[in-house]
C-alpha cells in the first residue's frame, strides 16, 4: 500500500496517518489534539517511550500531529509510525494498515460462503473507492480533503524548498556511571552546510557539520540530562540521557577543570548516618583542597513519587571558612522526567550566582534579585522544597521565602543531587510522596 519512504499512495497514506492521529490522542484521553500544550506533546512523547521503548521527540510528534506546519505534510519514518501503531494494540504499521482495511471491508455486503471465519477480500480500488457509512461521511471527506491540500502543495513547490527537518535522538540514553552517549541526527534532506548545536545538557556543546550524523558524549557524572540540539539558537528537538546510580554516590571537581572529575568513596555512610566527604577523603581522591572545588552527593534512580506533588526536606552545614570557599553554598537539584527542580542557597553577598528553576520557570541572579536565597547556613539550617499541584515552595529554616506555579509536568521523579562548595554536611534527608506517602529508598537521618 505504503512504500518504505511513503512516497507512493499519498492520498491514502495521510489519510491513514490522520486516523492514526485521532485514534492515539483519543488513547491518550485528549481527543481534542487541536487544543493541545506543550506540555501534551512532552507527556505523550515520555507515555510512547514506556510502552514502546520507542523515542519520539514532542518536536516530532507535533510534526505528524499537525501543530508544527510545514509547506507539505510531515510523513514519519517506519520505526515511528510502527511505535504509534504499537502504542493503539497492534503489531506494527501495516498491521494497523491491514486492520483499517478490514474494518471499512464490513460495511460491504457479506457473500455467501461456506467459511464463515475467513476475510472476504476485495480488490485495492473497492477499498480505496467504497463509501463510509453516512454518520462518519462528513469526517472522512474532511480528511481526505486536508490530506489532498497537502498532496498538492507537495507537488507544486519549487525544487528549491528549503532543508527538511532534523531529529536529535540517543541511541543508548540509559547506562551507568560513567556513559559514552551515541547522538543520532536524522535529517529528513540534504541540509547542505546548515550547522546546529548541540547542548549536552552538563554544560557541554558541540557543533555539529554537514557531513557526520553520528557524534558522541561522555557523561562523568550520574543523573538525568536533557540534551538539546539548537538551530540559529533555537530548539529543534531534544533527547534525555541517564546516567544511575545504585544509591548515593560522591564526586568532586575543581573550578575551571573541565578535564575531570574525582569519584570519592562513601563506605562510611551507614556508619555515621550522614552523608559528608572530610577534606582528606577529597585529597586522596586527587583534588587539591587549597583550590576551589565542590563536592556532588548523587542518587540516581527512578521513584514512583510524583515529581508535581512532593516534599524534600533536609539538615545541612555548608562548608566553614577555608581557601577557596568564599561563598560557602549548597544546591539541590530533583530530576523529573522531563524537566527538574533546583535551586541555590549562598551566603547574602553572593546571590548574584544563584540559579532558580522550577520546571519551566527559569530565574538567574544575574538578571533576576534572589536575594530571598541567601541564608548563611554554615552553622546548620533547614531546606525544604514542597510542591502541591505544580505549585513550588522553597523554605529556609521554617520560613517560606518563595513560591511559584509552573505548567510543565515533572511526571516521576529519578533522583536527586546536592552540590556543596568545599566540605559541606548532609544530617539528614527525607523525600516522599505527599499524595501517597511513597518514601525514596534514599532517605537518611529523619
Amino acid at each position: 500500500m505504503v512504500t518504505e519512504n511513503g512516497q507512493q499512495g499519498k492520498t491514502e497514506a495521510f489519510y491513514l496517518i490522520e486516523v492514526c492521529c485521532q485514534r492515539v490522542s483519543e488513547a491518550f484521553g485528549k481527543p481534542d489534539r487541536e487544543n493541545w500544550m506543550n506540555s501534551d506533546y512532552i507527556n505523550l512523547s515520555q507515555v510512547l517511550f514506556r510502552k514502546t521503548r520507542v523515542r519520539i521527540s514532542p518536536n516530532t510528534l507535533k510534526r505528524i500531529f499537525g501543530k508544527i506546519k510545514t509547506d507539505a505534510r510531515y510523513y514519519p519514518q517506519k520505526a515511528t509510525r510502527d511505535a504509534l501503531a504499537i502504542y493503539l494494540g497492534h503489531l506494527d504499521w501495516e498491521h494497523f494498515v491491514q486492520i483499517q482495511e478490514w474494518a471499512e471491508r464490513q460495511i460491504e455486503p457479506k457473500p455467501t460462503t461456506n467459511e464463515p471465519n475467513r476475510l472476504p477480500v476485495l480488490p485495492k480500488e473497492a477499498v480505496l473507492n467504497r463509501r463510509q457509512p453516512a454518520a462518519r461521511t462528513w469526517l472522512w471527506l474532511a480528511l481526505v480533503g486536508i490530506a489532498l491540500l497537502a498532496v498538492v502543495i507537495f507537488l507544486i513547490q519549487p525544487a528549491t524548498e528549503r532543508p527538511g527537518a532534523v531529529s536529535f535522538i540517543c541511541r543508548n540514553p540509559l547506562g551507568e556511571n560513567p556513559h559514552s552517549a551515541v547522538f543520532e541526527l536524522r535529517r529528513q534532506k540534504s541540509a547542505g552546510d546548515e550547522s546546529y548545536t548541540i547542548l549536552y545538557g552538563d554544560g557541554k556543546r558541540e557543533i555539529t557539520n554537514a557531513i557526520d550524523s553520528v557524534y558522541t558524549h561522555y557523561y562523568e557524572r550520574p543523573g538525568r540530562y536533557f540534551a538539546v540540539l539548537q538551530r540559529g539558537g533555537v530548539d529543534v528537538d531534544s533527547a534525555t540521557v541517564y546516567v544511575q546510580t545504585k544509591g548515593w554516590t560522591a564526586t568532586a571537581n575543581m573550578m575551571h577543570d573541565t578535564s575531570r572529575v574525582y569519584p570519592i568513596n562513601l563506605n562510611d555512610l551507614l556508619v555515621t548516618k550522614r552523608l559528608s566527604v572530610s577534606a582528606q577523603d577529597a585529597a586522596h581522591a586527587g583534588i587539591d583542597t587549597n583550590r576551589t572545588f565542590f563536592v556532588e552527593f548523587i542518587n540516581s534512580q527512578p521513584t514512583e513519587i510524583d515529581g508535581d506533588n512532593f516534599e524534600l526536606t533536609m539538615r545541612v552545614a555548608t562548608s566553614q571558612d577555608r581557601a577557596g570557599v568564599r561563598c560557602s553554598q549548597v544546591g539541590l537539584t530533583v530530576w523529573g522526567e522531563s524537566s527538574q527542580h533546583l535551586f541555590d542557597v549562598m551566603k547574602p553577598g553572593c546571590v548574584h550566582w544563584i540559579n532558580l528553576q522550577a520546571s519551566d520557570i527559569y530565574k538567574n541572579g544575574h538578571r533576576d534579585d534572589l536575594s530571598f536565597l541567601g541564608a548563611d547556613l554554615r552553622l546548620g539550617g533547614t531546606l525544604k522544597l514542597k510542591v502541591v499541584g505544580r505549585k513550588a515552595q522553597l523554605f529556609i529554616n521554617a520560613r517560606k521565602v518563595y513560591e511559584t506555579a509552573y505548567t510543565k509536568s515533572m511526571r516521576r521523579i529519578y533522583g536527586v543531587k546536592i552540590r556543596f562548595s568545599g566540605i559541606g554536611v548532609i544530617h539528614s534527608f527525607l523525600l516522599k510522596d505527599m499524595r501517597t506517602n511513597k518514601l525514596f529508598s534514599g532517605n537518611f537521618g529523619a
